[in-house]
């Protein structure tokens, strides 16, 4: 049997939510350059 007790104290977190939310902008920030960057150069061309 599940001893829920003993599973909870063996838990920790992986991420901070802080942390979670500034990874996420910083992929966002950059999948925004990435298209910026791709439009760019297909009106240059």
């Amino acid at each position: 049997m599940i001893d829920f007790r003993e599973e909870i104290a063996k838990y920790k977190p992986i991420m901070e939510m802080e942390d979670v939310e500034a990874s996420i902008q910083s992929e966002e920030t950059r999948d925004i350059m990435d298209l910026l960057q791709y439009i760019t150069k297909r009106l240059s061309a």
